[in-house]
């Protein structure tokens, strides 16, 4: 009897973890769905408008997907789909409450894996600016004749030891990735 009570159960543990992996695999296809979105709106030609719509739209998607699953983190839904998640919310600023939520979990977990710890820095900054605060990593900026422009820093000084902490490039390099590139694009 006892035997046959630990195979039902067995059954039926393995039988609701398929369809918890089932249900993640979802999680992690919509999530990637977003951040292509994300993307598309920004490296296509479109009018502002259409892309404040579509950040609005994936955000009440993310925040649905949010309170279904969980916070998306790389443990839960991988690299990627945990990066798309993190675009959404990076560009979710009509709702800044949703932003310093998104922030604060991934607060909680910098140094853990479970995040990308240098989204930390670019939400961060993000929402310090929309708050009228300055700019503790420098993410904030503008490619100006091939160079990554950054002000609004609070500790100028301390600006290249906390980029390197958090996992960001220095500002030079940051630079030639990125500005550079553009200028010989």
């Amino acid at each position: 009897m006892l035997l046959k009570k630990t195979f039902c159960f067995f059954v039926l543990f393995s039988y609701l973890q398929m369809g918890n992996a089932q249900e993640i695999q979802e999680y992690r296809k919509e999530l990637l769905i977003l951040g292509e979105l994300d993307q598309k709106i920004r490296t296509e030609y479109t009018y502002w408008d259409d892309s404040f719509r579509i950040d609005k739209e994936n955000l009440e998607k993310l925040k649905y997907l949010i309170k279904q699953y969980g916070f998306p983190s790389i443990n839960l839904v991988g690299e990627k789909a945990h990066g798309a998640a993190f675009l959404v919310a990076q560009h979710a600023v009509s709702d800044k409450e949703f932003m310093l939520y998104f922030l604060n979990e991934i607060e909680n977990r910098l140094g853990t894996k479970e995040v990308t710890d240098k989204y930390y820095a670019y939400l961060l900054d993000r929402t310090n600016l929309r708050s009228d605060l300055k700019q503790i990593y420098g993410t904030q900026g503008n490619c100006i004749n091939g160079v990554w422009e950054v002000n609004n820093i609070k500790d100028p000084q301390k600006l290249p030891q906390l980029r390197e902490e958090i996992g960001l490039l220095s500002l030079a390099e940051f630079s030639k990735a990125v500005c550079v590139e553009q200028l010989n694009g």
